[in-house]
């Protein structure tokens, strides 16, 4: 794919700007190397421990990164959103293997490059290492802060912090939140028990915090309103 016609692809995407920057002065042979692909959600681009040689930038959707072996479960630490880029920690550090495991959270799009051709590129481009230093030192501050935050919260505030998350990414139907979040999905991302995500959920529901129907988490605006209220020390 044509450089043109990548630029032409991502002009839809808000991150489009971000795009332009980054390869303002990237050379005409590195940018041959770059494509846009499009992933279906849960499908995995890097696993941990394997040598990763593919650099992916987020133009459009979510990823998720997960810490492997971190106790009963995979432990997920971060969400991607796009500007984001995965798969340069590595080439940094100099490391050989890839940190975490990271898959498609929903259907994404992102710009990819060989990990050998983006180094080669980015450490003789100042203007695009800054910019991504920028972007690194952003991201690293952000999840500093949240995990410090998290780890002040109970396994109850985690998972109703949880729930207020995937709540916002969805819209109301007739006053009703439907998530469709699985008790593993919230026993990944509050670190605990898949028994102890039910009986939180049992306990919520009894409390008229939320309620449970085939597989799905049901909230009404107000339910919603008074577990962010709670959340307002961590947000």
């Amino acid at each position: 794919m044509k450089w043109d016609n990548i630029l032409s692809a991502c002009r839809k995407y808000e991150c489009f700007p971000s795009v332009e920057r980054l390869f303002s002065a990237c050379p005409i042979l590195i940018r041959n190397y770059l494509t846009l692909s499009s992933f279906p959600a849960g499908q995995l681009l890097i696993e941990a421990g394997s040598p990763c040689g593919t650099v992916y930038i987020l133009v459009s959707g979510r990823l998720q990164a997960i810490e492997e072996k971190a106790g009963e479960v995979p432990y997920s630490f971060f969400d991607i959103v796009p500007f984001d880029i995965v798969g340069d920690y590595e080439l940094f550090s100099e490391d050989t293997e890839s940190f975490v495991t990271v898959q498609a959270r929903e259907p994404s799009v992102c710009l990819t490059i060989p990990a050998r051709f983006y180094l080669q590129w980015i450490s003789a481009d100042s203007a695009a290492l800054f910019f991504r230093t920028r972007l690194l030192m952003k991201k690293l501050s952000l999840q500093l802060n949240s995990s410090r935050r998290y780890l002040l919260m109970s396994y109850e505030e985690r998972c109703t912090y949880v729930i207020c998350q995937e709540a916002g990414k969805v819209s109301p139907v007739d006053g009703i939140f439907r998530l469709k979040l699985n008790r593993e999905f919230l026993a990944t991302k509050t670190g605990c028990s898949l028994r102890t995500i039910h009986r939180l959920l049992k306990e919520m529901e009894h409390k008229d915090m939320l309620a449970l129907s085939g597989g799905k988490i049901l909230l009404t605006s107000t339910q919603l309103e008074n577990m962010m209220n709670g959340l307002d020390p961590y947000s």
